[in-house]
Formats: structure tokens, sequence, C-alpha cells
């Protein structure tokens, strides 16, 4: 196994830093990437790029993730979704080409969350607010569903189903997954998070294991996988370790974040790994026994006090402390 960090836009000040606290790779989100945002796609020549500044440092491209305005149409059902999953082939054929010989290729991150493309407020995260709940007044995310009561009734996207949702994205995957298959590039779906099974008129889809035991056979191949967040199946009340071996098994486990929570949907609260309800030896345990060899990656970072924007002492905290786990464990 590898520890990832998210370096968010790839700045050479934090591949620097990566480096320095032991690292071994860093995604990115596409949007960072010039000209992204105009196309809605990325070149090989954006590709060869990042992978060449990455090795500058030491660190693999782990993985690329997509979200925005670039690929909201897909799965809110309205106009220019075919030029959204067109654009998506695009930025996937530019990664394998920038792959071709044969090196490891970042991951595609892909969100599915409606509560990304439908939020109400400036929240990616609705519900969720940041709060000194740790100790010494250490600022850690907490969700609560009744923070989302005077917006769960809006419905900017109509009634929708959950078989609808899945018609979505179905069609979305069914176009996609052919092209990561001929390239040999890997797709990680993330789960939904918060995962409420209902969010402003939208029947979610991937709010625990069974969604995404159904995303995974909905278009078979290797290449069609997941993001498999550890916080996220602890939030939905999931044996976690379970969830592990059962994907692991299949090799569906592409990219894992790693965090963890006390509490359940509808109400809970992120903590120290070590302090949550989940079980985070045997998470890594059980990762270990299904023979994964991927990213683990720290996820949700915390306030610390005198720390940055971007929180680089909860990033080595949080890498250390996985390396640590890992060095107990003979990883």
């Amino acid at each position: 196994m590898k520890i990832g960090i998210r370096s968010n836009d790839g700045a050479e000040d934090r591949l620097r830093f990566a480096q320095q606290i032991g690292a071994d790779g860093a995604s990115i989100w596409a949007s960072a990437c010039p000209g992204y945002t105009e196309r809605c796609y990325l070149t090989r020549d954006n590709v060869l790029e990042m992978r060449e500044r990455f090795a500058r440092y030491d660190l693999e491209l782990t993985g690329i993730g997509l979200g925005g305005d670039c690929i909201k149409n897909q799965l809110l059902g309205l106009p220019g979704r075919d030029r959204e999953i067109e654009n998506v082939c695009k930025t996937i054929r530019s990664i394998g080409e920038a792959y071709k010989d044969g090196a490891p290729s970042p991951v595609v991150i892909i969100d599915q969350r409606t509560t990304y493309w439908a939020p109400k407020g400036p929240s990616w995260h609705p519900g969720y607010e940041r709060l000194p709940t740790g100790r010494g007044g250490v600022v850690l995310q907490t969700f609560d569903a009744e923070r989302l009561r005077d917006e769960l009734d809006d419905k900017p996207a109509g009634d929708v189903s959950r078989e609808e949702v899945w018609s979505r994205i179905a069609y979305f995957y069914e176009r996609i997954v052919p092209v990561a298959e001929e390239v040999r590039v890997r797709l990680a779906t993330h789960p939904d998070d918060p995962p409420m099974a209902y969010y402003r008129g939208v029947h979610q889809a991937l709010t625990g294991s069974e969604g995404l035991k159904r995303l995974v056979e909905l278009v078979p191949s290797p290449y069609n996988g997941l993001l498999l967040c550890l916080g996220c199946m602890q939030e939905a009340g999931e044996d976690v370790p379970q969830v592990i071996r059962y994907f692991g098994q299949r090799n569906k486990i592409f990219y894992v974040h790693f965090r963890n929570v006390v509490g359940t949907v509808p109400r809970y609260r992120e903590v120290f790994p070590y302090e949550g309800d989940g079980d985070m030896v045997a998470n890594l345990k059980a990762l270990q026994e299904v023979g994964y060899q991927g990213y683990v990656v720290p996820d949700h970072h915390f306030g610390l006090a005198g720390d940055t924007d971007w929180r680089h002492c909860s990033r080595a905290w949080q890498v250390g402390y996985i390396r640590g786990l890992m060095q107990a464990l003979g990883l």
C-alpha cells in the first residue's frame, strides 16, 4: 500500500511538502489544469505536464478528480449531457495516451453526488459545518440533517426517483467504461456524502454498499471500480471491514479515502482517526487481507491551531499516523 495526499491544485510548494512528509503520490482536480474549465476536458499535454511536475518531487500522480459544472448535466438529466460525456471520454483518452508507456496511470475520480450539483448555499457538502469539537478546540467537520430542513423540499431538478437516477448513471457509464477499458484507465467512483437517501427531490443511489455493488455490476469491467471512502461507509452504518473484503476480493477498490466519524446519518461528527466508531487498524488489516496495493489518502483535514488554509499541519499528522499504522502492521 502507498500513501497519497490531495494536492487540490498541484502547486509546486504543495508537492514539495508532500515529498517532505513522506507521501508517495498526490491527486489533483482537473479544474486546476490550464484550459480545463473552458474546454471541460484534459489534453494529452495537460496530463504529461502534470506527470512530469509530480515526478520532479518523486511523487506519482495518483488521481484526477472530475467535478464542477463540467459533468453536472449527465447526473441531473439536463440538456448537454452528451457533450459532457464526450469530454469525459476525451479526458480518459488523454490520460491513456500520456501513460501508454505502461507506467501506472492515475485513476479518474468520479463523483455522482446530487448534493454537489444542486446545493443551496456555498457548501459542496450541505449539512456540514466546521466546529471546534475536538480536544483543545480542534475544528472538525460535523453533520446534522436538521441544518437541511429548509431546503430538503426544494426540487430544482424536479421529482427524481432512484430508478431514474440509476438510468442516468447507466447512460453515463455505458459510454465511458468502454473507453476506459480501451486505454486501460481505471474509473474510481466516490459514494454519496452525506449518505442521505433523499435530497432536494432526488433519491440518491450511492449511499451505501448496496448501491456501490449495483454500480460496479452495472457495466462489468476491470476498469469500473471505486474510490472507497471509509468515512462515508462509517457514516452509513456499514460494517467497514466487511465492505472492504467484499469489494477487495473482487478487485474493485481502486483508491481509498481514510477518515473516521462518531455517529451515523442523520447526525455524526468527524474525529481523529483513532477516536471514531470505525476501527482503522481493522480497516487497514482488511485492505492488507485482500491484497490492496493502491493508495490510502487522508481526507477532510482538521483545523489545528496555527495551521494554514490548506492545512499543512493536519496533512502531515494524518500521513504520519497512516505511515505508523502501516509500519506496525508490516505493510
